[in-house]
């Protein structure tokens, strides 16, 4: 090979190096938030106004509920109704909330807690007062306030939380409003050390003994808390029935209840605690018609949700108006009204 090949070669070799880097960087400068799940053939032969629609669909971490569900409803739509579909991982309800009412997600999770919280903050900046930009779709199941510590902590009721460190939840989430509230009502705000974990993080900082306590607001059961009862003596700690009455007095759609002992190994009793609803939200001019056939698709292919998490088993479609804070959208109304009217007949 003589030294003009030589030459050339390395040229286009050094060419090739370059324009590569430069594809490598352009892609790397490009976020892709949205997960997109590809369209299977519809298994409906008869069009549907979901047809080659694009539904994204705002979840939340992928250690909890709302990421699972999330998957499956995204897969539904697209199997049965022909959309295009795709999921965004969130810091959940909150995020969730400002991504529905932007318009970057026409579906998303969130709690009546984080909902109530961000519409009142926002009719507190506008005057005069616009309606809201949200609608339910439907309700959901509920979110159990989980205080979870390791027996060896010495820890066995919330007001021994003082002083300690405790995993409030991801900044700007749910579980970090509920958190706040919950200190805030059992008058240890200023006496603890608060630590900003996702689950999944909460979960390992418990089990290493970085932090003391972790907070979790999740359907049942939390994947996580799951994983450090099977992993760890662990235990929970109850809510005092004053904390409740408190918390309760200042927002109404937080309901007492019981998280059972058979949820999580190792619990010798069912835990008293403070749960709140959760929402499937749009927005308030999505079509009339998409909106109805989300919601009617929703329910006719509700047991295929079963296999994503056991809190689909909590849906029930003669529950979905009530304690969720928001109208239904128009289309949503419609479907529950039809099959009001069917269950009538």
């Amino acid at each position: 090979m003589n030294l003009r090949h030589l030459v050339t070669g390395a040229a286009l070799l050094i060419l090739c190096i370059m324009v590569g880097c430069s594809l490598a960087e352009k892609r790397q400068e490009i976020p892709s938030p949205v997960t997109h799940h590809p369209l299977p053939k519809p298994i409906e032969t008869s069009p549907t106004p979901l047809l080659g629609k694009s539904i994204t669909i705002a979840t939340g971490d992928i250690s909890g509920v709302y990421f699972p569900l999330g998957q499956a409803l995204a897969s539904t739509y697209g199997q049965y109704g022909g959309a295009f579909t795709g999921t965004r991982i969130t810091k959940a309800s909150i995020e969730n909330t400002r991504l529905v009412r932007e318009k970057k997600a026409e579906l998303g999770f969130a709690t009546v807690d984080a909902i109530a919280s961000e519409e009142h903050a926002l009719s507190a900046e506008k005057q005069p007062l616009v309606p809201s930009q949200l609608c339910a779709l439907t309700g959901l199941y509920f979110n159990y306030i989980h205080i979870a510590v390791t027996k060896k902590s010495g820890i066995h009721s919330l007001k021994d939380l003082t002083g300690k460190r405790i995993g409030m939840g991801p900044i700007g989430s749910g579980t970090e409003l509920s958190a706040e509230r919950i200190l805030q009502a059992a008058h240890l705000t200023n006496d603890t050390q608060k630590h900003y974990f996702s689950f999944s993080q909460a979960s390992q900082a418990l089990r290493d003994g970085v932090i003391d306590a972790a907070i979790f607001s999740s359907g049942l059961p939390n994947p996580d808390v799951s994983s450090l009862a099977n992993d760890v003596s662990l235990t929970l700690i109850s809510v005092p029935e004053s904390v409740i009455t408190e918390l309760q007095r200042q927002y109404p759609y937080y309901l007492k209840k019981s998280i059972p002992a058979k949820t999580y190994a190792h619990l010798q009793s069912d835990i008293e605690t403070i749960a709140v609803k959760n929402v499937l939200i749009t927005y308030r001019d999505l079509p009339t018609d998409i909106a109805y056939e989300l919601t009617k698709d929703f329910y006719t292919y509700l047991p295929e949700l079963y296999d994503a998490h056991l809190a689909a088993r909590e849906i029930d479609a003669d529950q979905a108006g009530k304690n969720i804070y928001l109208p239904l959208h128009p289309g949503a109304a419609r479907y529950f009204e039809e099959k009001k009217q069917k269950q009538a007949n």
